[in-house]
């Protein structure tokens, strides 16, 4: 039995181990969790779990887990917090035996988490990104915003590095008091409200400024052997926030999930994001990590987590080459499953 350490992560965790579970019929892993919250749902669909020192982080970090892999016969780590520089590591942690799951190298991992850098790199593909200028300044942010607003009817922002969204916000340029804030919700900003607090706060990270796509969104789960698209999931969230998901199977985004698996060597259990615009889907970013509604690609029958697990550890057989890429048929997901307690500590 090969263990496997999921060290602090996203609550979504919980969605992973539980399916790795489900497809481990042989019983080949034993699934180890930890985060510093004692009350962390993840613990509940692992075989062990531990807590983790609160605020520890850069190299600190790195020695702890180290150390936590010496003590607890670790064979394998799926990095969750300081995945790039557990990546860099790697070595490190293979001289005491123990395999870093990567997704990627980390000098591809940091382009993916500099949506700047990504942008600029993704533009030529298949499927490109969103009309998209970097700013860090009042001054940079009115020439884009003149460029871009020439083009596309309306126009949002995001910072460069963040995830689940962190900041992302619709320029609108209408006023329409407090009913609009009721109307636009969390997710808008007026023009003349950024514009001052550009010139009152400048900011201390880059920020993009890009065409907003109003259709909808596709969150594609993948699995990839560092060459080739080995399995795929397609999730539609109609805009409008409709009750649960639709699993498509678009060809153009298999194409394009494909292309990018190739072109950045991904490995393993990653996420890709496209969203529909007026021409078209356009590529917002690819996450090195398990997304948010993993769960929902549960009912598929295409087990995702535990294929990219099982590939990693025991490596891609020749059934899924030949089967490649694999894709989840057409269905609605309403709810996501109940999973049940399995307790387990370290």
């Amino acid at each position: 039995m090969t263990r496997v350490w999921f060290n602090q992560t996203f609550s979504n965790v919980r969605a992973v181990l539980d399916l790795i579970r489900q497809g481990d019929a042989d019983a080949e892993f034993c699934l180890i969790c930890t985060h510093p919250d004692p009350g962390f749902p993840g613990f509940l669909a692992a075989d062990e779990h531990a807590l983790e020192p609160p605020r520890l982080s850069g190299a600190d970090y790195v020695e702890f887990c180290l150390e936590f892999c010496r003590t607890h016969r670790i064979e394998a780590l799926w990095p969750g917090k300081e995945a790039t520089l557990l990546v860099e590591q790697r070595a490190r942690f293979a001289a005491i035996g123990v395999q870093v799951l990567a997704v990627a190298t980390p000098q591809v991992l940091g382009l993916l988490y500099d949506k700047a850098r990504f942008a600029l790199e993704a533009s030529r593909f298949h499927i490109p990104t969103p009309a998209t200028i970097a700013f860090r300044t009042a001054d940079e942010f009115e020439s884009a915003y003149e460029r871009l607003r020439s083009i596309h009817e309306v126009l949002c922002l995001k910072p460069a590095k963040g995830v689940n969204g962190e900041g992302f916000r619709v320029i609108r340029e209408e006023h329409a008091g407090l009913d609009g804030l009721v109307r636009d919700g969390l997710y808008s900003i007026r023009l003349g409200c950024l514009r001052q607090l550009l010139v009152q706060h400048p900011p201390e990270q880059t920020w993009l400024l890009m065409e907003y796509l109003a259709g909808d969104e596709y969150s594609l789960d993948a699995v990839g052997d560092g060459q080739r698209l080995i399995a795929l999931t397609q999730r539609c969230k109609r805009a409008g926030g409709a009750y649960g998901q639709r699993i498509v199977a678009r060809p153009e985004l298999t194409q394009a999930v494909s292309e990018l698996t190739g072109h950045f060597g991904l490995s393993g259990l990653f996420n890709v994001q496209f969203r529909e615009g007026s021409h078209g889907p356009r590529l917002l970013e690819v996450n090195p990590r398990f997304s948010g509604g993993i769960g929902y690609t549960g009912p598929t029958g295409l087990n995702l987590p535990y294929l990219a697990l099982r590939g990693l550890i025991r490596g891609f057989n020749a059934q899924d080459s030949r089967d490649a890429p694999r894709l989840a048929p057409e269905m609605r997901v309403l709810e996501l499953t109940q999973y049940q307690h399995h307790g387990g500590a370290v």
